[in-house]
């Protein structure tokens, strides 16, 4: 199954990213047990005083993150005042090959949210057979070693909330306030070697989890945007 993405939503996205190349830095972290390209895009200047950084698709089977923070970076080449002093890191795709089928799991079946370094890692068969066995996973522990990010928000679906882990709750209200409270916030608890549990707990920053709803990617980008993509600017800019 091929990702979505309308033929006229990808020709102005492409044009508005092309206009924006001048601003933003394509680095290849690493590929997929497949051999896709894992890419990071960055926003800003490096010395900016605060990173941020966007992930969408760690799981496959949860496609509607990636064409929002694609329509993400077409507003920040269409308002770089607004967020001035910040470097945006943008991951589109970090699960590309189950992106590609819209498998929840890379290609060799493990959940890669499940396999990180954390300190509440369990042994299973799904998380892989070590912390970081995978190589989407040490791709994005690339980025968080090179960007060095204040903040990260990885997008999710289908649960339907803000989540946050580390000291993120003040973030986590005010992104839900400014979607209008379409996604509450909503403490999940952090999962076993996952991303959340490894940013929020032992590396002790805010990391949001934004759980968009089921199948909402039907509804495509613009119509995403629409939705939810003030609570992406209000994580840009963070709590007030």
């Amino acid at each position: 199954m091929r990702p979505f993405r309308s033929a006229a939503w990808s020709m102005v996205c492409l044009s508005l990213l092309a206009h924006a190349a001048p601003a933003a830095e394509k680095e290849e972290l690493g590929k997929s047990v497949e051999g896709r390209p894992i890419v990071a895009r960055s926003h800003g200047e490096a010395d900016s005083p605060q990173t941020v950084l966007l992930i969408a698709s760690i799981h496959g089977s949860e496609p509607a993150g990636t064409p929002l923070v694609e329509r993400f970076e077409a507003w920040l080449a269409a308002h770089p005042d607004r967020w001035r002093g910040r470097r945006v890191v943008v991951i589109p795709v970090a699960n590309p090959d189950g992106y590609a089928q819209r498998k929840r799991t890379n290609a060799r079946g493990v959940d890669l949210n499940r396999n990180f370094p954390a300190g509440n890692r369990v042994e299973r068969s799904l998380h892989g057979p070590a912390a970081l066995s995978e190589p989407e996973s040490r791709a994005l522990m690339r980025a968080l070693r090179a960007y060095a990010p204040d903040r990260v928000l990885s997008l999710h679906q289908p649960l339907e909330c803000v989540d946050y882990d580390g000291p993120g709750e003040e973030l986590a209200a005010a992104i839900s306030a400014a979607i209008d409270g379409r996604l509450p916030v909503k403490r999940l608890g952090g999962r076993p070697g996952s991303l959340g549990s490894y940013v929020g707990v032992d590396l002790g920053k805010p990391i949001i989890t934004l759980e968009l709803p089921k199948g909402v990617e039907a509804r495509g980008a613009e119509q995403l945007w629409d939705d939810y993509g003030q609570g992406l600017v209000a994580f840009v800019l963070g709590a007030k």
